[in-house]
């Protein structure tokens, strides 16, 4: 098994053709079907199903494809650690950042990264644990920052405690119910729930039974910040939502706090990576400044 035949096996089945991977790979069309031919006799087990308008992965090219990416990002990761040790290191960077990471982190971080590596390519995806956590596994992400939901970890990823956090009902300005002091004051209002556990629904219902008052009326869920953003000023609809939604700057001037008279634990924030695969010197760095910015968060 060789290298060009596991990028050559990635490729087709990413795109779906030998002739696109052939095009995408700037290779000719018969050496992406000998590199194919080959690993397949190379395993003993066929990878690809033919048809007319290209191929499609049998079920052993299903789980072998994972365990590929995951070859090709470790070998990645292994020039690109060599790489970032010498003088004007370069590669890349996948980082998985949730809202409160982008609202509370991401901003004392990014300056000094990139100052110290300024020609590492930094791919940020936004998002919550459970949509990013198989990236995560197969290697396709190297760090994510956010809520990490009680009784969801896992022996195959690193956790790395940052802070505890709170949540607040959050509502646009001017909202109507403003000046309520009790999550009682709110129980007819609509609510807005959001994804960062796939039982975002549950999540919100439950806050509500503890204290012995009926399911809050859902009005929408949603996941990305614009997402959320967009429902909340254009909508009469309430958040829970971590406290960095009103400290951020960029948000005060749309958004304030519900100032009620109780408080709402929000899922701890921590850093999680693949365990047993260390992070190249860069993403080593920019997990350094993650921990020192989530240091001067809890000193305020």
């Amino acid at each position: 098994m060789k290298f060009n035949q596991l990028r050559d096996f990635v490729a087709v089945a990413e795109v779906g053709s030998l002739r696109g991977a052939a095009r995408t790979l700037s290779l000719a069309q018969p050496a992406i079907t000998r590199s194919i031919q080959e690993l397949e006799h190379s395993l003993g087990t066929q990878l690809f199903v033919r048809e007319a308008r290209g191929v499609r992965l049998t079920p052993i090219g299903e789980e072998f494809l994972t365990r590929a990416r995951a070859i090709l990002e470790e070998i990645r990761r292994a020039q690109e650690s060599v790489q970032q040790q010498q003088q004007d290191a370069e590669g890349s960077l996948v980082i998985g950042l949730s809202v409160v990471a982008h609202l509370g982190i991401a901003g004392s971080v990014l300056p000094p990264f990139n100052k110290r590596y300024p020609r590492v390519r930094l791919r940020i995806i936004e998002g919550f644990l459970p949509t990013l956590d198989k990236d995560l596994r197969q290697g396709m992400i190297d760090l994510f920052v956010g809520p990490v939901p009680d009784g969801t970890q896992s022996g195959d990823l690193q956790y790395t405690p940052l802070f505890e956090n709170k949540r607040v009902v959050v509502a646009r300005k001017g909202h109507p119910l403003v000046k309520a002091t009790s999550l009682a004051d709110l129980s007819d209002a609509l609510w807005l729930t959001t994804s960062i556990t796939r039982e975002a629904e549950d999540e919100l219902h439950a806050v509500f039974r503890k204290r012995g008052l009926p399911n809050p009326r859902l009005g929408g869920q949603a996941q990305s910040a614009l997402s959320i953003l967009t429902l909340m000023l254009n909508t009469d609809m309430l958040a829970m939502m971590p406290v960095q939604w009103v400290n951020s700057p960029l948000l005060k001037p749309w958004l304030e706090e519900i100032d009620l008279d109780e408080d709402f634990r929000a899922p701890p924030i921590m850093m999680v990576h693949r365990a047993g695969l260390g992070l190249t010197p860069a993403g080593e760095y920019f997990a350094h400044l993650v921990q020192r910015s989530s240091l001067q968060m809890q000193a305020l």
